[in-house]
Parts: C-alpha cells; sequence; structure tokens
C-alpha cells in the first residue's frame, strides 16, 4: 500500500463509478447485515449488470443487486486485519451515512488498490470501534436452525437469501453442517458465510414459491415481522410442514 494513501479516506467519485470495478478487486466478500443476520457472498465478480437505477453483481453461485438509490457514498477503510493480512473494505453508505452494504477485498491490500487506483478520495479519522454490546446467546432448538438442518440432511439445492433496505443478495448451494458458535446459527461454505444470532428467528412462514414444486419460507421476528432472511428449495428440503 502507498503510504501517501490514508487508511480511511472517502472516495470522490461516485459510488457506480467504483462499483464497477468490483471486478478488479479478485476475491472479495459482498456483506449484507440487518439485525441480527449476515449474509457474506464470497469469490469473483464475473460482470457487472448495470440497469436504470441498480446495479448487479454477477458470479458463480451468487448475484447481489443494489438500488442505487440507495447509496451516496463509498468509503475505503484499509485499517482491518485479520493476524498479519491487512483485510481492506469498502463501505457503501446512504444519504443518512448509514451501512448499506460492504465490500472486503480478500485477495489483499495490492488488489483492492489496483482496483481503486483511477479515485482519489478525502482522509477521514479512524472508525471508532463498537463496544462488545450484549452476548448473543443460542439455545439449542433455535427455529432458525431447523430448516437449514433439514436442508443439509436433505442434500438439497436451496437458496439463501438476504434483503434488506437498498440491496438483495443470494446464494445457491448445497449446505455443509451447521455450525452453533458463540451465540450464533452458522454456515460455513466456501464462497458463503451465514450468521443467525440467536433468537433472531421466532418462525417461519412457509408459502408456494414462483418455481414450481418449490417453497419459500420467510424468517419472521418475536413480532411477525420479517427479518430480510428467506429459503427457498424443493418441497421437501425443510422437513416437515
Amino acid at each position: 500500500m502507498n503510504d501517501a494513501i490514508a487508511l480511511r479516506q472517502q472516495l470522490n467519485a461516485a459510488p457506480d463509478h467504483v462499483l464497477t470495478r468490483l471486478t478488479a478487486m479478485g476475491k472479495i466478500m459482498i456483506v449484507a447485515q440487518d439485525g441480527g443476520v449476515t449474509h457474506e457472498r464470497i469469490g469473483i465478480v464475473e460482470k457487472v449488470r448495470r440497469t436504470e437505477g441498480s446495479f448487479t453483481f454477477v458470479g458463480d453461485a451468487h448475484d447481489c443487486t443494489v438500488d442505487m438509490s440507495q447509496v451516496a457514498t463509498a468509503i475505503a477503510d484499509r485499517s482491518g486485519k485479520m493476524k498479519d493480512k491487512v483485510l481492506p473494505k469498502l463501505e457503501l453508505l446512504n444519504a443518512g451515512g448509514e451501512l448499506v452494504f460492504s465490500v472486503v477485498g480478500l485477495d489483499g491490500i495490492e488488489k483492492f488498490d489496483e482496483g481503486l487506483a483511477r479515485f482519489d478520495g478525502t482522509a477521514m479519522a479512524p472508525k471508532v470501534k463498537e463496544g462488545a454490546g450484549t452476548q448473543a446467546t443460542l439455545r439449542d432448538d433455535d427455529p432458525a436452525m431447523r430448516p437449514l438442518a433439514a436442508a443439509h440432511d436433505a442434500t438439497a439445492e436451496i437458496t439463501i437469501e438476504m434483503q434488506k433496505a437498498g440491496m438483495v443478495q443470494r446464494w445457491r448451494g448445497v449446505l455443509p453442517a451447521i455450525n452453533p458458535a458463540m451465540g450464533f446459527v452458522n454456515i460455513i461454505a466456501p464462497d458463503f458465510h451465514l450468521h443467525v444470532r440467536g433468537g433472531t428467528v421466532a418462525r417461519w412462514e412457509r408459502r408456494d414459491a414462483d418455481v414450481g414444486g418449490h417453497v419459500r419460507l420467510t424468517a419472521l421476528d418475536s413480532a411477525g415481522k420479517p427479518t430480510g432472511l428467506t429459503l427457498q428449495g424443493p418441497r421437501n428440503a425443510f422437513g416437515a410442514e
């Protein structure tokens, strides 16, 4: 990394110009997080499809569509690390300064900076680290686990979708074993991670999907409101009705 580049900077380019460069960043993680659900798509963005008002990032087993009217600012943050490896990140914010989604460069700082080389930016103060918050707890019978565990046992190909204000992201595949840890239901696959905080899902609403023979499960919270997480797959993928 060039020492002259600030660890954290607001890019002066419009976010749509910045996002066209995701194809040049190598392996990345696109992170959609809302409430107690975190949906992480991992891999190379093979192409960016632009339509009026939206971008879709396309890769093997993935797609992610962003409503560009909800994205106002792009921030490059080069301060993140895992052990000795720098994990640079793009933060895409709305007009109110709230995070819509983030993009983590998994191929290192050089590939990240290569993708952003044409853009300059304004240095920002380092991001203040948030407190740890309340520790998550996960019961053995947490409702989030049942259909995911059933889909793993059925070895069925399913779609896991996360929808939040400004974006929708999907992954398709056969689930690995569920990994409950640190108060979360976790799915860890080479091209996808899902983390659901214990107690986030109170029940699932099950309906027929548009695809023939498939069903769609919508995760609801304790107030009966959608969490943004949905599952879709064959009728027998998620266990008993």
